[in-house]
């Protein structure tokens, strides 16, 4: 891997739907914005299959439309400088029609589509760059095409030969967000502990290998604490108010049950060297030589 010039420091994230940035890496994006790195997100795609699950009166206005509202606002509680459209659609969950429609995400050409993000990568030079993982998190198509996508985005970035606006850009760090299964097994109990509704039901797991989703713990490389950041992480939830109503465990867990579910955000570093010898990592640019973002470079100035 050849190295990344010192620059200002960038972090950019990518998610296939508004909502994923806030739920995934909500706390790592307002944790770097106060510590003056510039803070990219990339949504793939406009939400399009999504349900207007909380009832809100949409008026005139459609979901995509309102969706779009919802993602300015969330956006703004966690300090995010720049934001970029992908372009393509929601292509709904695995095995459903949206699949198949022509603008879909799914569908997308993966050169064609990574040309678009290399495009972006190389516009904004990123040091660190975070996506789905493999699997999709859940298996979501449009989640594991993020991943697809970002993979070959960051090695057409650097590539001096591919055809592709800007100058070539070496990403140096790429990680996955993730949530380790020891992780998701704890928080499971405590909330059916605390006489709560968890998002596995009421399952009785005798251990992590019963569950289906989920990260053997030993793979996960990094862990940011986002406690200090937790408050503007949940308004950035809530700020998606179609999709996560008040009555979703994201935002309806009590204080001090939420803290010791949701104040830790995970990753799995699949590009890259670890920063120093923590173990694990606790901070995405570990290692890294960056600048602080001036003034000057801040969105629209």
């Amino acid at each position: 891997m050849s190295p990344t010039p010192p620059g200002p420091a960038t972090l950019l994230c990518v998610h296939p739907h508004p909502d994923d940035e806030s739920i995934a890496c909500g706390g790592v994006l307002a944790r770097s914005a106060d510590a003056g790195i510039r803070t990219v997100v990339v949504t793939c795609t406009a939400g399009e299959e999504g349900e207007n699950l909380a009832g809100i009166d949409l008026g005139a206005e459609d979901l995509v439309a309102h969706r779009r509202r919802e993602l300015a606002a969330a956006l703004a509680e966690l300090g995010v400088h720049q934001h970029h459209h992908l372009g393509y659609r929601d292509s709904g969950m695995l095995g459903g029609p949206g699949n198949q429609h022509p603008d879909s995400f799914h569908a997308a050409d993966l050169d064609a589509a990574a040309g678009k993000l290399a495009a972006i990568i190389r516009a904004e030079r990123p040091q660190v760059v975070v996506s789905d993982d493999e699997q999709g998190t859940y298996g979501h198509p449009d989640h594991v095409k993020a991943h697809q996508v970002t993979v070959r985005a960051v090695a057409l970035a650097a590539d001096g030969a591919a055809r592709l606006p800007g100058a070539p850009w070496q990403v140096a760090k790429r990680y996955s967000h993730t949530l380790a299964k020891g992780r998701l097994l704890a928080a499971h109990r405590a909330l059916l502990a605390a006489g709560l509704a968890s998002p596995f039901g009421d399952a009785v797991f005798g251990g992590v290998e019963e569950l289906l989703l989920g990260t053997p713990d030993a793979l996960v490389t990094t862990e940011v604490h986002v406690g200090p950041w937790l408050e503007r992480k949940r308004a950035a939830m809530a700020a998606h108010r179609s999709q996560i109503g008040p009555d979703s465990f994201f935002l309806n867990t009590p204080e001090e049950l939420a803290a010791s579910l949701f104040a830790t955000e995970q990753f799995i570093l699949e590009y890259g060297a670890l920063g120093g010898e923590e173990w694990p990592e606790a901070d995405l640019f570990a290692g890294l030589v960056t600048t602080p973002r001036q003034p000057a470079q801040a969105d629209g100035q």
